[in-house]
């Protein structure tokens, strides 16, 4: 018995560091750059990716529902007045028809209804049937034990900085986001380690 049981525990293997760097000519190939900023950028982003994909994946595996679903149940039940599909879409920060496809799949589930607006007969708005509340109920909590699984990486002080930090990101991200897009466009030095024959500069 006790060997079966030592065979049932969970085995933590060695992960090698996720962490993205850039080429160390990386000031040579892109003259004006910023190494670091380039490895803030890109590794923020690969968290991001790897975060909601870990949700992702317990989502399907519990309730075969993406991330996003879960999302938009979130959303719905934490609406404090009618909440309407495009008002889900902008707090989930996803197109409308992205917002649309994830409603018709929940509602197809039975999950979610949409009904009239109290106010405006033009509109609709979305409530969670029994069953989402239910699987809403369960997947919260889930959520926020995974959080704390995965912050404990962190000391509550490293935590404090880090919201910190990221408030600083997001303000600045927000920012540039209100101003018209600039060209993805520059000078790029091609280095020779990538082979080319016809390397040339690009300016």
């Amino acid at each position: 018995m006790a060997g079966a049981a030592r065979s049932r525990r969970r085995v933590s293997r060695p992960v090698p560091d996720p962490v993205m760097h850039v080429e160390r000519d990386f000031a040579e190939e892109f003259p004006g750059a910023d190494a670091l900023s380039a490895e803030c950028y890109i590794n923020i982003c690969h968290a991001g990716d790897r975060l909601l994909t870990e949700i992702n994946r317990r989502a399907k595996a519990s309730f075969d529902l993406s991330a996003s679903a879960i999302t938009v149940l979130a959303i719905v039940d934490g609406a404090t007045e009618p909440i309407t599909p495009g008002l889900i879409a902008e707090r989930a920060i996803v197109s409308s028809a992205s917002a649309t496809s994830v409603l018709d799949t929940l509602e197809k589930r039975g999950l979610i209804v949409r009904r009239p607006h109290p106010d405006d007969g033009r509109k609709l708005v979305i409530d969670l049937t029994d069953a989402g509340r239910a699987i809403i109920d369960r997947v919260l909590p889930g959520i926020h034990a995974l959080e704390t699984r995965v912050m404990s990486a962190l000391t509550p002080a490293e935590r404090a900085q880090l919201m910190c930090l990221l408030s600083k990101v997001q303000a600045s991200a927000a920012t540039i986001a209100t101003e018209t897009p600039d060209p993805l466009d520059g000078i790029r030095h091609v280095p020779a380690r990538l082979g080319r024959t016809n390397a040339i500069v690009h300016e």
